[in-house]
C-alpha cells in the first residue's frame, strides 16, 4: 500500500471550475485501489505551488505524485520538461511574478522523470487524445512541475512525479470514440485511467 498525492488548482481567468481539481478530488474520493490517496488544491497565485507542494510531501510522504492543471481544448498533455522560468502573467491576486525564474540560482530545467512512453501508450490505447509536451506554460503549472522534480531529486522515497494538462472544464473533445463534454463524469473516468496507467508503468 502506497501513499499517492494528487494536486489540482483553483479556478482562474474568470472560470467557475478548474478541471484539474475536479479530477484530483473525484479520484481521491472514488478510486478503487489499495492505496491511500490525498488531494491538494493549489491557489493560482505566484509562489503557492512552490510553497504548498513540499509541505504536502513532507506531511503525507507519498511515493507518487500526479499533478494536474488546465491547458488547451481537445487534448490531454503530458509535460516532460520543467523549466526554471516564469512568464509575466497576472495571477488570481492580480500580481506579476516577483522573479523571472522559479528558483533563483537553481538549475535551468529538470527533464521529466516519469516513464512517458508507457503512460502515453496506456491512455492512447484507451481512446484518449493525449500527447507529450515540452512547454508547461511558464505559469503555476510550470512552477508545480519544477517543484515536483526538485522534490523528487531530494526525496529518495518519492519515486515518481507526473504533470498532466487537462482540457478546460466545460469544453468539448473527442474522447473514447465520441464527442464529449469535459465534465465531472469524463474527468472521473480520465483520472481513474491515468492512475491505472501510471501504476502499471
Amino acid at each position: 500500500m502506497s501513499h499517492i498525492l494528487l494536486t489540482g488548482f483553483t479556478p482562474f481567468d474568470g472560470r467557475a471550475c478548474n478541471a484539474s481539481w475536479i479530477a484530483a478530488r473525484q479520484l481521491t474520493l472514488g478510486h478503487r485501489t489499495p492505496h491511500i490517496l490525498h488531494s491538494l488544491r493549489i491557489p493560482v497565485c505566484w509562489g503557492e505551488a512552490a510553497r504548498a507542494i513540499p509541505v504536502a510531501i513532507a506531511r503525507w510522504r507519498p511515493e507518487l505524485v500526479i499533478a494536474m492543471g488546465e491547458g488547451e481544448k481537445g487534448v490531454f498533455r503530458i509535460e516532460t520538461l520543467a523549466r526554471n522560468a516564469r512568464r509575466p502573467r497576472l495571477d488570481n491576486a492580480e500580481q506579476l511574478p516577483p522573479h523571472d525564474c522559479i528558483e533563483p540560482g537553481g538549475p535551468d530545467e529538470f527533464p521529466g522523470s516519469a516513464p512517458f512512453d508507457r503512460i502515453e501508450d496506456a491512455l492512447a490505447n484507451a481512446g484518449i487524445p493525449v500527447r507529450r509536451s515540452t512547454d508547461a506554460g511558464g505559469f503555476l503549472c510550470e512552477e508545480a512541475l519544477f517543484t515536483l522534480e526538485r522534490c523528487r531529486a531530494e526525496n529518495p522515497s518519492l519515486q515518481l512525479v507526473l504533470f498532466v494538462h487537462l482540457p478546460p472544464f466545460g469544453s468539448t473533445l473527442h474522447y473514447r470514440g465520441e464527442e464529449r463534454l469535459c465534465d465531472d463524469a469524463l474527468l472521473a473516468d480520465f483520472g481513474a485511467r491515468l492512475l491505472d496507467g501510471v501504476l502499471a508503468a
